[in-house]
């Protein structure tokens, strides 16, 4: 569930079930996407939401691939855990987790106030549901966190290390929430030893946002034992509930301050309304080493994480010196090919224009041009009708490798590297096509194998670290919603060109002719096979081939929609304009220069270019914002009004803190991820 589809459909769509019919929902769908490989790799391709190596973390023996996480109690019964972990996450905190299952009648979805509302105490599996569902996962490639609720439990300590032990073998860290209190923080810092020697691994407390002050600074004061925090981002609100969401801001960020002063060495993972990137950066410069998102992910939509990521790497990371050569990296290569291509199909354009057929078209159908326009008057025009546009689908791809070469893929973008040279594979695996109708076309195998060449070495050549990067959005507003619209839109569009070039190709390679096809020249696919034993097969080349460059042309297209989009890339944008508008404009305008004017032939080309226009329209604004650099002290990034910030946020610093996580000790324990599983 990406943003452009979670916050266009399917949002709207399931806020009008009752919450907790609509978690259900969403949980059902994602939990088996989660559990196989196959719908591991679809959330990876819809996605492409991997944190930036440049962003892990270590702590507490633990590697984080970045620096925001998924808190627990959106998924209690476990049922989705592994497909939270493909979200671009730091990590997967699963539960709460309690020895009996627990029920709770409360769930409630307030957008308008910018909250949810669960039960207290919150609902749970129990410990053997937990252990059977850890059991049968697989490892995700990210740390996973226990909760273990032993409030109001009579033997909090003995329930809590029964837990630790069932749970151990799966798990990297436990975070701890309840536990017995006499005001002295004694009784508390024995039970918190008891639990951190029992685990063997990295154990936090969870205290909630709102615990008061003098508490608080006791615990911090007391947890000697303890490798650190969880503030638990909800909020006391009417009896037997407790609030998730922006009304958690503030104490919670309260929270992280009054730990990180009276615990320096502690590791602090914190929630509270992380709605936005700002509010994860505000977290950040309050003390807390993760973050931690839970309403967010439902409200904002499942994309926050990635948008966390973008952030952070911005804020708190400095943009690399390329000094590389250009002939060893890869956009050197790819960029050839897309130029290569653009020079190619210009070239294609020119001749299907006016000549339309060539000497050996001619020389391997044994008839001449004035031959073909004997045998059927149309016969020239249909056929420059099918090279034009032809031509034209491949100036659409010049235009966007080389665009996605000199923009993306040298600046270190790893989305565009793979949109280019997995769609250029598909690209050069179509040649293969003549092999459905016989006709080897000598000048596309030579154009073939030199592109071929040009493809390898982009393969083998270098990506560079990412850099050059725009401001990164910090808080949403009404152009990155209606963007995400134009996404869809522009998704759609790739998806569409993959599904007709699929299509067209396999006409191409047997069927050749439509219905409107030989309607417009006014004959039969019997009278054109009767007029020469190799015109069809001429005619099949120029099908499947067209077929075969729109697959590939809906490939970059749909991967560039699906990865690309970020504020202020109007390359990005204008690269798409420029590649839409030269696939259309040499589409239509071909049919209307040779009177192919059949209206249910031109509908599908008409419907796209409506839906093109809409989706570019709709991302302008978000494409091609102005930004001005992240300064020092300074949260905006854009030419937005700041009051759209959120409450209770503070200055941005340019550099991380010199923090706790410098000095905290190594864990005794290493993460699950690297982790052997044990024998069962």
């Amino acid at each position: 569930m990406p943003d452009w589809s979670y916050r266009t459909v399917l949002r709207p769509a399931l806020l009008r079930l009752p919450a907790a019919t609509a978690r259900d929902v969403s949980l059902g769908v994602m939990g088996p996407l989660g559990r196989s490989a196959a719908g591991r790799a679809v959330i990876d391709f819809l996605g492409h939401m991997r944190a930036p190596a440049v962003l892990r973390h270590e702590l507490r023996g633990l590697s984080f691939p970045s620096r925001a996480g998924l808190g627990c109690g959106l998924d209690p019964h476990l049922r989705a855990f592994e497909a939270f972990g493909r979200f671009g996450v730091a990590f997967v905190e699963i539960g709460p987790i309690t020895p009996q299952p627990r029920a709770s009648a409360r769930l409630e979805c307030d957008v308008g106030g910018s909250r949810l509302v669960l039960g207290s105490p919150p609902e749970s599996a129990g410990l053997d549901r937990a252990v059977e569902r850890l059991r049968a996962s697989r490892p995700n490639g990210v740390p996973l966190l226990a909760r273990l609720d032993v409030t109001g439990e009579p033997d909090a300590g003995g329930a809590c290390i029964r837990m630790i032990d069932a749970l151990a073998p799966y798990v990297d860290a436990f975070t701890i929430e309840g536990g017995p209190d006499d005001g002295t923080g004694a009784e508390w810092s024995a039970f918190c030893g008891a639990a951190a020697a029992a685990a063997g691994r990295p154990v936090l407390a969870c205290v909630p946002a709102d615990l008061d002050e003098t508490t608080l600074q006791r615990r911090a004061s007391s947890a000697s034992a303890l490798d650190g925090f969880v503030v638990d981002g909800s909020v006391r609100s009417e009896p037997g509930s407790r609030t998730y969401g922006a009304a958690a801001r503030a104490p919670a960020l309260q929270a992280v301050r009054v730990l990180r002063a009276h615990a320096p060495a502690a590791a602090i993972v914190a929630g509270g309304g992380v709605h936005d990137p700002q509010d994860a950066l505000d977290l950040l410069d309050a003390g807390a080493d993760l973050v931690s998102i839970e309403s967010g992910l439902v409200l904002s939509g499942p994309g926050l994480p990635k948008r966390v990521n973008d952030a952070v790497r911005f804020a708190r990371t400095r943009d690399p010196q390329p000094a590389d050569r250009a002939p060893e990296m890869s956009w050197f290569w790819t960029l050839l090919m897309g130029l290569g291509m653009l020079f190619g199909s210009l070239l294609a354009l020119a001749i299907a224009a006016t000549r339309v057929v060539l000497p050996y078209d001619e020389q391997f159908v044994g008839l001449s041009r004035a031959d073909l326009h004997a045998i059927n008057e149309r016969l020239l025009s249909f056929m420059a009708h099918d090279r034009v546009t032809l031509a034209g689908t491949m100036v659409t791809i010049g235009v966007l490798y080389s665009g996605l070469s000199w923009f993306g893929i040298r600046r270190g973008h790893h989305w565009a590297q793979v949109a280019v040279l997995v769609s250029a594979g598909a690209g050069f695996a179509s040649f293969f096509l003549f092999l459905g109708f016989g006709y080897f076309d000598p000048f596309h195998a030579f154009v073939t194998a030199v592109l071929f060449q040009f493809l390898l070495l982009g393969i083998h050549g270098r990506l560079a670290e990412p850099h050059g990067l725009p401001p990164p959005m910090l808080v949403e507003d009404r152009a990155w919603r209606l963007s995400q619209w134009g996404q869809l839109g522009l998704v759609a569009q790739g998806v569409g060109f993959t599904v007709a070039g699929m299509f067209i190709s396999f006409i191409g390679a047997t069927h050749v002719f439509v219905h409107e096809d030989l309607e417009f020249m006014r004959t039969t696919a019997q009278a054109i096979a009767a007029a020469g034993p190799r015109l069809v097969p001429l005619v099949a080349h120029d099908r499947a081939s067209f077929g075969g460059m729109l697959f590939v042309c809906g490939l970059v297209f749909l991967m560039t929609s699906l990865w690309g989009f970020r504020r202020g890339e109007a390359w990005l944008w204008w690269t798409l304009l420029v590649a839409g508008l030269a696939g259309y404009g040499a589409a239509l305008g071909v049919h209307y220069a040779v009177g192919y004017r059949s209206a249910l032939h031109l509908a599908p080309a008409f419907a796209g270019l409506t839906l093109f226009a809409s989706a570019m329209t709709l991302s302008y604004p978000y494409l091609t914002a102005r930004a001005v650099p992240m300064r020092p002290g300074s949260a905006n990034v854009s030419e937005a009004p700041p009051a759209a910030a959120a409450p209770g946020t503070r200055s941005r610093r340019a550099e991380p803190p010199a923090g706790p996580a410098a000095s905290l000790r190594p864990s005794r324990r290493s993460g699950r991820a690297g982790r052997p599983r044990p024998e069962r």
